[in-house]
């Protein structure tokens, strides 16, 4: 890869490997013909699974004790419905450490052959490449590599979340940690996706929201608060998510001020001001990010799942462009309802001892 002047990274999802390739013109098919290598015919030597045994249960044994890695999996947990044995269980820290170790080579060999393929694989290039080049490199490499195992989606189907408040004691930490949780009965396809994506924008998102304005500007409470739409494409059920990350005796304060301005938002709206900056940043932002390759490529990769295109990204555009502030506020009014969130805090709160 040094030699090539190029990058590989590797993620995975549930069900999905995704790969990341940045290349130059005349690199890129060198590269794409050794991914077809590396995936079809890994090595996967037993000393290599031993080195990241070592290293994730390192991890772990940290995480379990940062307040934000617990509290994140405390949630994960109460918000899903699944048994232990379902590939959308969430494990605790312990359960994951368990799995670890009991780990070997001949497992990770047997998955790798019976599960990895690319029969249901999408690849996106966005840049300065040749086209004919690399379509026939892609030939080449994945060519034939299928399984027999069909491919299904897991799915994500709406279930009804009960509040919750919890507070968690993490020891000697400097920094605490507040998160609340909101599932939301819509997808991105839904006719108030527009108006739901703008109001958050302007409460918890863009650079000028409610909640940077107030917890973290004028009040100094926290190092970071913000707001965001884990969206669905698939299903009606996507996750409104805050989060605020602060000193943790100013855990009072920070719930204080989060609940007040939820409050004032629902009640009182947001201004003509707000909306015009808010709607003109948010399309701002959207611009910006299809200035980006990598976010390019990212994008067509998932509209190959999905079978859209770039012409839906236009049309929430012009919706966008469409909205009035009153759709605005009823769109947060409707999906907003402070009485079914579910709130966590982490950290070393003294009075929790």
């Amino acid at each position: 890869l040094d030699e090539l002047q190029a990058e590989l990274s590797f993620s995975l999802g549930l069900g999905q490997l995704h790969v990341d390739i940045n290349a130059k013109r005349d690199t890129l098919p060198q590269v794409i013909a050794l991914l077809g290598k590396l995936l079809r015919a890994p090595n996967l030597p037993a000393d290599a699974l031993e080195e990241a045994r070592q290293q994730a249960l390192a991890a772990l044994e940290e995480q379990r004790k940062e307040p934000g890695a617990l509290l994140a999996n405390t949630l994960l947990r109460y918000t899903s419905p699944y048994p232990k044995g379902d590939a959308r269980y969430v494990p605790t820290f312990e359960e994951t450490q368990a799995d670890w170790r009991a780990l070997d080579i001949a497992k990770v060999r047997e998955f790798h052959q019976r599960f990895f393929s690319a029969a249901h694989a999408q690849f996106a290039a966005v840049g300065d490449f040749d086209a004919p080049q690399v379509r026939a490199t892609m030939a080449d490499a994945f060519q034939g590599w299928t399984t027999d195992l069909p491919f299904e989606r897991l799915p994500n189907p709406w279930h009804e979340l009960k509040p919750w408040h919890v507070q968690l004691h993490t020891p000697d930490k400097q920094n605490a940690v507040m998160s609340v949780m909101l599932p939301l009965p819509i997808n991105d396809q839904h006719p108030d996706y527009p108006a739901l994506m703008l109001a958050n924008h302007m409460f918890g998102a863009g650079g000028n929201s409610r909640l940077w304005n107030r917890i973290r500007e004028k009040e100094g409470l926290s190092y970071n608060v913000y707001s965001a739409i884990a969206w669905n494409a698939w299903e009606p059920h996507s996750f409104w998510e805050a989060e605020a990350i602060f000193a943790p005796q100013n855990r009072a304060k920070v719930e204080q001020a989060f609940q007040e301005e939820l409050k004032r938002a629902l009640t009182e709206g947001f201004t003509a001001a707000e909306f015009a900056s808010g709607r003109q940043g948010l399309l701002s932002f959207r611009q910006l990010s299809r200035a980006q390759d990598g976010r390019l490529a990212g994008a067509w990769v998932q509209f190959l799942r999905l079978d859209r295109s770039f012409l839906e990204v236009e049309r929430i555009d012009r919706a966008l462009e469409q909205l009035s502030l009153a759709q605005v506020n009823d769109a947060l009014r409707k999906y907003l309802k402070p009485e079914q969130m579910v709130f966590g805090f982490a950290g070393d709160f003294k009075e929790a001892k």
